[in-house]
């Protein structure tokens, strides 16, 4: 039985062709498209926006620490302009912003409209065809059947590497211990609670704390959706699996049952009988997606390590900064918060972004090309949407060069430092 199944070439051809529309694909394809290039997004789930809106984690973290400001640009444009039009609020002093997934797929899906980027949804990643060290196609499959899409440069924010992966390039996996990953999460959304006798959060904090629990985390992890003054809903971000793989399918299958036990019979009954105004509460769903912190990291031409972030140091092609702590969840343990803090922002490479093998692809988000501890603090929000937006300004110098290895990376630094985005001032 031949089971071999010849994929049609595609009607569209990119000049970047972006894997993944988690915060840091959708900042990827932006940037690429004010730059005058034409940009597509192809996306698993139905909607842009990534863990805070599939995995309806309703926040992007990362910005700043304090005072010290580690990530501007289209991040913090896109912060400002939600925070403007009261779709956000701002918590720890501008280090992070909340918001309702809804209200963030469908600020997303505007800026996609703005710029005339194609968003293709419900549709899988499943190959590439690539030869002599480039990308030319790669290959998805959706209700249309398996189609081969050309691009000159390819984004892989699949947050797994997996478009990478594909095309043969090397990676790691969790500690080196033992390959271990982070813990994951599924995020569910609790409603009907009585916000006038909630107790502030770290009182809910101190309950939690105050006896051994079966759920593998030793504090409570909650916020409010912000609809508004009335709202009577938390996001919980509480329930943790241990010892899985996010690449694995069993595991995600794993993952999620575990989850939903933890979520029903334990986090919810604890805010059930345990905190005052959650007596009549219910699970309004689950999140979509998967919440994983970890899966490979995809080796490029540098390998940011726990010493580089701790020390804080700073490099001759910086393209990002971060300032995330060391926040390791771990893969067969009680989580107990963040291990190290980082006061000061420190510098992510260009180098980390452009993998090895491959002369047209770069990585914006999670897997990029760093050590288990470093990955727990650049693995947050917004310095993916700060290596997102490099890449997409990348991408022009790139095609012009004939590869990611050949652009004039002072140059590209100031054309980031001076990127303005008409869509937040049209």
């Amino acid at each position: 039985m031949n089971l071999s199944v010849t994929p049609r070439i595609s009607d569209y051809e990119y000049d970047v062709l972006v894997c993944g529309s988690g915060m840091g694909g959708i900042t990827a394809a932006v940037a690429a498209a004010q730059n005058g290039l034409k940009a597509g997004i192809i996306e698993y789930f139905g909607e842009p926006g990534g863990i805070p809106v599939s995995g309806r984690l309703g926040s992007i973290s990362g910005f700043s620490r304090l005072n010290e400001v580690a990530v501007a640009g289209f991040a913090r444009s896109f912060a400002n302009e939600l925070l403007k039009r009261e779709l956000a609020h701002e918590q720890g002093g501008g280090s992070n912003i909340n918001l309702t997934p809804p209200a963030l797929s469908g600020f997303i899906f505007e800026i996609l409209d703005f710029y005339n980027i194609d968003f293709h949804s419900y549709t899988q990643l499943i190959s590439c065809a690539a030869e002599n060290g480039r990308i030319t196609h790669a290959i998805v499959a959706n209700k249309a059947g398996v189609t081969a899409i050309p691009a000159k440069i390819f984004i892989d924010a699949t947050g797994d590497g997996d478009l990478a992966v594909m095309a043969g390039c090397p990676f790691e996996k969790g500690r080196k211990s033992d390959g271990k990953v982070q813990s994951s999460t599924l995020v569910f959304v609790m409603g009907g609670i009585d916000l006038e006798r909630l107790p502030a959060y770290l009182d809910v904090r101190k309950v939690w704390k105050s006896v051994e629990r079966p759920v593998p985390i030793d504090h409570s992890v909650f916020q409010f959706v912000p609809h508004g003054s009335s709202t009577n809903e938390v996001a919980v971000n509480m329930t943790h699996v241990l010892n899985c793989d996010c690449t694995v399918p069993e595991d995600l299958t794993r993952i999620r049952k575990e989850a939903v036990k933890q979520a029903e019979y334990l986090v919810y009954e604890f805010f059930r009988k345990e905190i005052p105004g959650c007596e009549k509460a219910w699970i309004s769903h689950y999140a979509p997606q998967i919440g994983c912190r970890e899966t490979r990291r995809i080796l490029g031409d540098y390998y940011l390590t726990e010493d580089d972030v701790k020390n804080y140091r700073h490099f001759e092609d910086d393209i990002a900064q971060g300032i995330w702590a060391i926040d390791i969840h771990t893969p067969d343990g009680i989580h107990r918060g963040c291990g190290h803090k980082i006061e000061k922002p420190y510098g992510i490479p260009y180098r980390c972004i452009t993998p090895q093998g491959i002369d047209n692809l770069y990585i914006a988000g999670r897997p990029i090309s760093v050590d288990h501890i470093a990955h727990s603090s650049t693995r947050i929000n917004a310095s993916c949407m700060a290596l997102g937006e490099a890449a997409g300004v990348a991408a022009k110098a790139a095609i012009a060069a004939g590869s990611t290895r050949k652009i004039d990376i002072a140059e590209l630094q100031q054309k980031i430092a001076a990127m303005k985005y008409d869509v937040f001032n049209h």
